[in-house]
């Protein structure tokens, strides 16, 4: 079994070689492995600190990318050199501590699973100094997106896995953000792929800077779901036009049985409007679900033909 390590870097010259060493520490129980950094566009010293860790130690293989593109495309560009049969994304910071890498491996092949997730918010999961608005804004977006998803799945944004090498190659991944964690596992369970988390801790970084932009994450993780569950967003629209107006309706009744009801009020417009609005909506709503229930299709093929355009190569 050969394994292959991923872990997207930027700007984390603090971090290089403390990670490496106890990601190597990890791994060395393994017959054979490659660590795959990608530095994604660091206007730091990181990629001149793994090329020179690199002479020294084969096993790395420094990738990189000449502006910053984001945590999914690099993780994208890993998986394109990825050449094991396992393949674990971490990230540069420790944040996980790398001792998991056997645990989520283990796990893996003794349950004959295809995609090994660890998560601090399952029961027995833990967390240690992350900053309160950080874990609150994490907590909410993984139960949203996880209602999403369909699934009994505690943390569906986390960057620790494991991953059988099938998982990625059938799949078409697109996101270059974070949302590349949510897109594989969507896809994945879709495709009928077997998925499961097991408790660890998740701790706070120690040195240099977070990299977790809280505004532009928890906005494309609301995408995400929309995408995922549209009746969510246009069920609840639908549902509160459609409310609005039976109230008025129910008000203008009032007014009728006391004769004080005047037709020509702007109040009958509306009401007809808000009805008619919140149920096209709902209509519209119920449409996007059918169409989104038709991915999973869309994904078989998609698989079916990369596998394919795997062979022929």
């Amino acid at each position: 079994m050969e394994v292959s390590l991923i872990i997207p870097m930027y700007n984390e010259e603090e971090n290089i070689f403390i990670t490496l060493e106890e990601v190597k520490k990890a791994l060395k129980t393994y017959d054979s492995y490659q660590i795959l950094a990608v530095d994604d566009g660091s206007n730091d010293r990181t990629l001149e600190l793994l090329e020179e860790y690199a002479t020294e130690n084969p096993e790395l293989k420094v990738l990189s990318h000449p502006v910053n593109m984001g945590m999914g495309k690099a993780l994208r560009t890993g998986f394109e050199k990825a050449k094991g049969d396992v393949i674990i994304t971490l990230d540069a910071d420790l944040s996980y501590d790398p001792k998991y890498i056997k645990e989520l491996i283990e796990e893996l092949y003794e349950n004959h699973l295809d995609i090994v997730i660890g998560s601090q918010y399952m029961a027995g999961g833990e967390t240690e100094d992350i900053p309160f608005i950080r874990l609150f804004v994490s907590k909410m977006a993984n139960r949203i997106v996880g209602y999403a998803l369909n699934k009994n799945i505690s943390t569906v944004t986390g960057i620790l896995r494991a991953y059988r090498k099938e998982v990625i190659d059938s799949i078409e991944i697109e996101s270059n953000g974070t949302e590349i964690n949510p897109e594989i596992l969507s896809k994945a369970i879709a495709i009928g792929y077997q998925v499961k988390e097991i408790p660890v801790k998740l701790k706070g970084r120690k040195l240099g800077e977070s990299k977790v932009q809280f505004r532009s994450t928890t906005i494309s993780h609301l995408l995400f779901t929309f995408y995922e569950r549209p009746m969510i967003l246009f069920g609840l629209i639908g549902l509160i036009l459609s409310l609005i107006g039976i109230i008025i309706a129910i008000y203008l009744f009032y007014e009728y049985l006391m004769g004080t009801l005047d037709p020509t009020r702007p109040l009958m417009f509306v009401m007809v409007l808000m009805i008619i609005s919140g149920i096209q909506i709902l209509v519209f709503g119920f449409v996007a679900t059918q169409i989104s229930l038709l991915k999973r299709e869309i994904y078989i093929i998609q698989k079916e033909n990369k596998l394919m355009r795997k062979k022929l190569k």
